[in-house]
């Protein structure tokens, strides 16, 4: 597992850090391609692409092979990536984004089922850190590192560096990963349109985190807008004041994440984390909607936020057959977005409205529904073998 962790956490990081990276060489792509007017549909045609696929590549991995699933949606994003280095024109842009999302999905998913395949669920946990840590480290990584190529080169490369670091992790992932090849006798047709088995949705612990993961989505990913936004318009930080400002939220989550997930390892309780990381969110969202935007609060949040990341993953993989665990790792983020999605659009109205404050109220709602469905988890023991 160490010699291919790198390679897996670095197609993660490519992944992760094309979600943002647009921001910034925006501007320049646009004085480059013309067409501002469409520069909305490049973040959303990778932002819908890349989700939309999740279950998708997720029912792949179980019914061809994880390790094929993987190297596949990676082939699919260096070629997207490829393709905006190239683009003449926005539209151009606007489809090889929507290409290089397409395999982003499988990224995303087929680092979380590699680890899977590779790690039985009681050791899942010392990884989780990890994974937490590159996704957060991309949170803020990816406007810093497209602005910095667009200044010193070109917005091209923002792209274009995808090429040789995806390639190098291909070669790594190909050579060093050893998969068994998934059970092929007793197939249906219906087991391979069945994107997620609703068989699934009658087991306790994957039907709770099936409806933990849309709530932990809607609180955090309102808070990572519109605690910007709000620092920004209200408050006079600059775009990169107000990224340093959101480094308790991410410095907690990251610490948690590892702490956590050593002691998960170690012990094999996890039920007591849930019920911890949905209430700390809950605090720390309350107490912004009673006092106000603090970093205090932001730390709080994010110390929550660390716990439940991969947490709701390792519960739904823990609770489903071994044929079902890239299914079970897709459905967690897949739903964690929709619910994110849902939830920045409610939070919207509120916002415009002008309370940051009543964003937040109706978080910690949603936070403490979160707590009531963590509370329900039947705690099982995690499997010590990936069979």
């Amino acid at each position: 597992m160490r010699s291919v962790l790198p390679s897996l956490l670095l197609v993660l990081l490519l992944a992760t850090l094309d979600t943002t990276v647009t921001g910034t060489v925006a501007p320049a792509l646009v004085a480059e391609l013309g067409g501002g007017d469409r520069v909305a549909l490049v973040v959303v045609a990778y932002a819908l692409a890349s989700t939309v696929t999740l279950p998708l590549w997720g029912r792949g991995g179980d019914l061809l092979g994880h390790k094929r699933a993987l190297l596949a949606a990676l082939a699919v994003f260096l070629l997207g990536s490829a393709g905006c280095g190239a683009a003449q024109d926005m539209l151009q842009l606007v489809v090889a984004r929507a290409v290089q999302g397409l395999g982003a999905g499988g990224l995303m998913v087929g680092v979380i089922t590699v680890v899977a395949a590779l790690v039985p669920p009681r050791e899942r946990p010392r990884y989780q850190g990890h994974i937490t840590a590159v996704t957060a480290l991309a949170m803020v990584g990816g406007p810093l590192a497209g602005g910095l190529l667009t200044d010193l080169l070109s917005w091209r490369l923002a792209y274009l560096i995808n090429l040789p670091l995806g390639g190098v992790a291909f070669a790594v992932l190909m050579i060093s990963v050893r998969l068994a090849p998934p059970p092929s006798g007793g197939r249906r047709l219906i087991d391979y349109l069945a994107v997620l088995p609703v068989r699934l949705l009658a087991v306790r612990n994957f039907a709770l985190s099936a409806l933990l993961a849309p709530l932990q989505g809607a609180v955090m990913l309102s808070s990572v807008t519109f605690l910007p936004l709000y620092l920004q318009q209200r408050q006079g930080a600059s775009s990169a004041g107000s990224g340093v400002l959101l480094l308790p939220l991410l410095a907690g989550a990251v610490a948690t994440s590892f702490a956590a997930g050593r002691m998960i390892g170690r012990t094999g309780r996890y039920k007591v984390f849930l019920v911890a990381g949905t209430a700390l969110t809950a605090a720390g969202t309350a107490g912004i909607a009673v006092t106000g935007v603090g970093l205090a609060w932001m730390l709080v949040i994010g110390l929550g936020a660390g716990m439940l990341m991969q947490l709701v993953t390792l519960v739904a993989q823990n609770s489903v057959p071994p044929a079902d665990v890239g299914a079970a790792s897709a459905a967690g983020p897949f739903l964690r977005q929709l619910g994110g999605v849902a939830g920045v659009s409610a939070a919207g109205a509120l916002y415009e409205a002008g309370s940051i404050e009543a964003v937040f109220a109706v978080s910690t709602l949603v936070a403490c529904a979160a707590v009531v469905v963590a509370g329900l988890v039947t705690e099982t023991p995690l499997r010590v073998t990936t069979g």
